[in-house]
């Protein structure tokens, strides 16, 4: 059974709602220390799941791109005059 896909945009819309909850209300502290235990612990896996994008980002163009060291060598004259010997 493959892993479920991370919730991105759900968790998110999650972490908006807690902290509008802190901005326009006066609730119980004890209310307020539990939405703020799940707010910080929504941040963590959204750092988390965004480093493993970016990690992934980083790989795909790794493998898409020239690196900086490694130059392109362009044929010369020489090599396309004579091509009649290449088979």
């Amino acid at each position: 059974m493959s892993p479920k896909p991370y919730e991105f945009s759900k968790h998110l819309a999650e972490l908006e709602s807690i902290t509008s909850w802190f901005e326009s209300s006066d609730a119980d502290l004890d209310q307020g220390i539990a939405k703020f235990e799940r707010g910080m612990e929504l941040a963590q896996e959204l750092r988390q799941h965004l480093q493993l994008v970016e990690n992934r980002v980083e790989k795909i163009r790794a493998r898409y791109t020239t690196e900086p060291n490694e130059t392109v060598v362009e044929p010369s004259d020489s090599d396309t005059d004579d091509q009649t010997n290449l088979f």
